[in-house]
């Protein structure tokens, strides 16, 4: 498997705390994409060609370990009480092939604003007999340019906000079918390996005290029948991501992630709040539930040229990692589509958030960069310098991690870094690079082959610190 030296199993990663651990404890962070995001519309399944499955041997290259993949309800259940095992079939086709890249799946059961029918035919996610208002108030599907401004739209969509009231409520048995789903799924994608967990409904509109947290409560108790060990990953009411307090009552299930969706490009105070002041308030709140934080969802779209610097697509989406690097956080960015093009862009409202074009370059939206894979001992600091293309890590290798490396064959003493030779530090191969270990004796590091990962077994205890860089010309 590529990457095997690195994790790689779901059933090896868990919450402990606010960190994720793998099952030797080293302190993981996993960051990815989310993909592949022309799936919102039919048929459903943009890479269900080979040739087209093929092309995600490229996300390694990126750093990729997580992929938090769209999963459509209209897909899988288009009739009620029919299930369409094509759709399930290529789904696992996906997962698998993800997986012998060495990437985990995140199962993310998507919508926005509940149906292509609702939100002016802008929507996307739950099947049409799932909507509970009458016909009149729908309206056919279009997902087109003029749907460019559908998160604005949507809380003054009579249709959209009557639908999910009468969904929490349980009407016409909908949100009873909704957990019947999810407990299949769980049965299905218990012991698959490349599945690390359950995002339970991407972005909910609704109350969530009363409406929203007691759905995962009870899709949670669906899941856990069948799959004890997968993380489950909830997130707060949709304008939450602006930057505010989730009013979300604290789970009373275990081994569950607040994953947060942040899009700061617009800079009004109104509407998003400082990713920095954002960070400060869901931090707070997720450290007294000693939960870990990860963000499902952020990204840059490449159409916005404001005037302020900082708001471009490369230098927010740099400010943003630099941010996560500061506090060892993952997340997944959106996102990735095979079928970019200048037209349809995404493929879905005209959004244009893809990191790769219609040649799948990457995009001004996203860069490679470094970033440790796996701890072992006790994380420290974490930097990147990507105008000058250096790295800095340190960490505290204590008796324990000496302890679990010893009963894992040297795996719980490992440190694992994702540090891509010529994708970040833009020189041709490894020798180019001046690497500073100290001190000098207790770790002995090394490149893979493919020049992608450094790993560092430590011999003894103590402090570390690692910079890598390119050397300097003479």
């Amino acid at each position: 498997m590529f990457l095997a030296d690195s994790l790689l199993s779901a059933s090896n990663i868990t919450t402990r705390g606010t960190q994720f651990v793998d099952d030797v404890g080293r302190v993981v962070v996993l960051r990815g994409l989310n993909l592949p995001i022309n799936a919102k519309m039919p048929d459903f399944e943009p890479l269900k060609d080979p040739s087209h499955m093929s092309r995600l041997q490229t996300l390694p290259l990126y750093g990729t370990s997580i992929a938090r993949v769209l999963f459509t309800w209209e897909a899988f259940e288009p009739e009620r009480g029919v299930y369409n095992l094509d759709y399930l079939n290529y789904y696992l086709k996906l997962v698998q092939t993800l997986y012998d890249q060495g990437i985990l799946t995140m199962v993310d059961m998507h919508q926005d604003f509940y149906s292509r029918w609702l939100n002016l035919g802008c929507g996307e996610g739950f099947p049409r007999w799932a909507i509970l208002v009458d016909p009149i108030l729908q309206k056919n599907p279009w997902n087109g340019p003029t749907c460019v401004a559908w998160i604005l739209q949507g809380p003054f969509d009579v249709a959209s906000k009557l639908n999910w009231k009468l969904f929490y409520a349980g009407e016409n048995g909908v949100r009873d079918r909704f957990l019947d789903m999810w407990e299949y799924l769980a049965k299905t994608f218990a012991d698959n390996p490349g599945v690390i967990g359950y995002d339970i409904l991407n972005e909910p509109y609704g109350d969530e005290e009363t409406e929203i947290g007691p759905l995962y409560e009870d899709a949670a108790k669906r899941i856990r029948k069948y799959d004890k060990k997968a993380i489950l990953f909830i997130e707060p009411q949709i304008y939450k991501g602006a930057g505010r307090r989730t009013n979300l009552p604290q789970p009373t299930f275990d081994n569950y992630v607040v994953a947060f969706h942040y899009y700061g490009q617009t800079r009004h105070p109104m509407i998003v709040l400082p990713f920095e002041q954002a960070l400060g308030t869901w931090s707070n709140q997720t450290g007294t539930w000693d939960v870990p934080i990860f963000f499902g969802e952020f990204g840059a779209n490449t159409d916005r040229n404001p005037d302020t610097a900082d708001f471009q697509a490369p230098n927010y989406i740099s400010m943003f990692y630099d941010e996560l690097d500061q506090r060892l956080l993952g997340g997944t960015q959106w996102g990735w589509t095979d079928d970019f093009n200048d037209k349809t862009k995404d493929g879905w409202n005209a959004e244009n958030f893809s990191i790769v074009d219609q040649r799948r370059n990457m995009r001004s939206n996203f860069a490679v960069r470094p970033y440790p894979k796996a701890i072992a001992g006790n994380p420290g600091q974490f930097k990147v310098d990507s105008i000058e293309k250096v790295m800095q890590l340190s960490w505290e290798v204590t008796t324990a991690t000496l302890a679990a490396g010893a009963a894992s064959g040297g795996q719980g003493a490992t440190t694992v870094i994702f540090a891509p030779v010529q994708g970040f530090f833009a020189v041709p191969k490894a020798s180019q690079l001046d690497i500073q270990v100290t001190p000098a004796n207790g770790l002995t590091c090394s490149f893979s082959s493919d020049w992608l990962i450094y790993s560092c077994l430590a011999s003894k205890a103590g402090s570390y610190s690692l910079v890598i860089q390119p050397k300097q010309l003479a």
